[in-house]
């Protein structure tokens, strides 16, 4: 102990109970020098005998827990360090058993609605934005990571591996498989139909292409003489008409190019399921794309890109992915809030998953608890216990110093009596 330095808790409580010790010892000395054979001074020296005694007995008793009392290897002492795993296994079987068991957290969480009290806690903007600026510090530092070439090699490898199991012929007939279903291949096609038609109906759109047109047929060399005879207003002409007619398209759900459209359709979801030469041009194409080194410069290229806008956005102080992200939880809050059978599956899973869960980790605590005790060093786990409970233990010796010399007492008036 350095001279200046605070004492201790558990400094001052030994300090205390070897000042009674001390006392008691000074006091039989006093007694014993000015003994003149009066009754009282016998029963001083009783009461300093009896509690020098029940001190040095509770000293040590509880130096024998932590260590060998000055040194001495005796049976029975250094109770703790000698029984570190006994005392590390029962440490964490006791917690799990007593803390932890799935009954006991089970009820706990049916007492704290923690469905409920999470999206309370939620709902608040304050909390929703804090989750999100959490999220968005994760992701920040995750870009670092992402930006390794090890971690893009590994990702583009993916990705490609992944698109190569891939059966596009399969795929695609069952994409067409479901657009053709109920017809709905023909609403997208109306959708599709009106929008070119609204767009060539434009003066501008149709001036435009009349003008390419023009263009076109005037390079022609074979037809130049009718080009100059038809001039502008027969490729005008041409482009209104094709409007029109994928206006009539759009309007007649009975048109004859939409059946065609549709038989072409059912024809290519059969060729793709069925016909083995165009299966395997289809998987020839498809090795040819992903092989092809500008595919490899362009994921390359985009996952940079996506990089930097991720980089970008979340160091702004005006993070759109932070408010759109903050903004996301606090409406999923409210909703799940206001409606009550969400809850109730919210706590209906929870009942469900939790209890495997608790049994599940509840040994990897109790071992862990064990592993984290062994992990101790025999010095640091008296050190960490002496100064967590040592305190009281010294009380035990300044209790034992008074309460043995008050037996000396009685046990000297009992001997007089005799």
């Amino acid at each position: 102990m350095r001279w200046g330095k605070p004492l201790t808790p558990l400094a001052k409580s030994k300090a205390l109970a070897m000042a009674f010790l001390l006392g008691a010892f000074f006091l039989f000395i006093i007694a014993k020098r000015l003994n003149d054979g009066a009754v009282y001074w016998g029963y001083l020296i009783a009461f300093a005998e009896a509690a020098m005694v029940g001190a040095l007995a509770d000293w040590f008793a509880v130096t024998a827990l932590f260590r060998h009392p000055l040194g001495v290897p005796l049976p029975h002492t250094a109770i703790i360090p000698r029984n570190k795993a006994r005392i590390a296994s029962n440490l964490g079987d006791f917690i799990c058993e007593h803390f932890l068991s799935t009954d006991q957290v089970m009820l706990k969480l049916k007492q704290m609605q923690l469905p409920r009290t999470t999206m309370r806690w939620l709902a608040k903007k304050t909390n929703a934005q804090l989750l999100a600026s959490y999220a968005a510090l994760v992701a920040q530092h995750s870009l670092t990571a992402l930006r390794d070439v090890r971690a893009q090699q590994f990702i583009q490898q993916t990705a490609v591996r992944n698109l190569k199991n891939i059966n596009f012929a399969t795929l695609g007939a069952q994409v067409l498989q479901l657009l053709t279903a109920d017809q709905r291949h023909q609403e997208l096609l109306d959708q599709l139909l009106h929008r070119i038609s609204a767009l060539v109906q434009q003066p501008k759109i149709q001036a435009f292409i009349a003008e390419k047109i023009a263009a076109e047929v005037k390079r022609t060399v074979h037809i130049k003489k009718i080009s100059d005879y038809v001039g502008d207003w027969g490729t005008e002409k041409i482009v209104s008409l094709v409007a029109k007619e994928i206006e009539a398209i759009a309007a007649d759900p009975h048109h004859e190019l939409r059946y065609s459209f549709s038989a072409y359709l059912k024809a290519m979801v059969l060729r793709l399921q069925s016909d083995p030469v165009f299966i395997e041009k289809a998987a020839q194409m498809q090795t040819q794309f992903l092989q092809d080194p500008a595919l490899q410069r362009y994921l390359t290229q985009l996952w940079g890109d996506i990089l930097d806008w991720l980089e970008q956005d979340l160091h702004g102080a005006d993070s759109v992915l932070q408010q759109k992200l903050s903004v996301g939880l606090q409406q999923v809050a409210h909703h799940i809030l206001q409606d009550h059978a969400m809850q109730q599956l919210l706590d209906e899973k929870l009942q469900e998953m939790a209890p495997p869960l608790i049994e599940k980790y509840r040994g990897r605590i109790a071992q862990y608890i064990a592993d984290r005790v062994n992990a101790w060093e025999e010095k640091e786990l008296v050190y960490q216990l002496e100064h967590a409970i040592g305190k009281d233990l010294q009380y035990i010796r300044i209790n034992g110093t008074v309460v043995g010399g008050a037996i000396g007492l009685v046990i000297h008036f009992i001997g007089r009596w005799l």
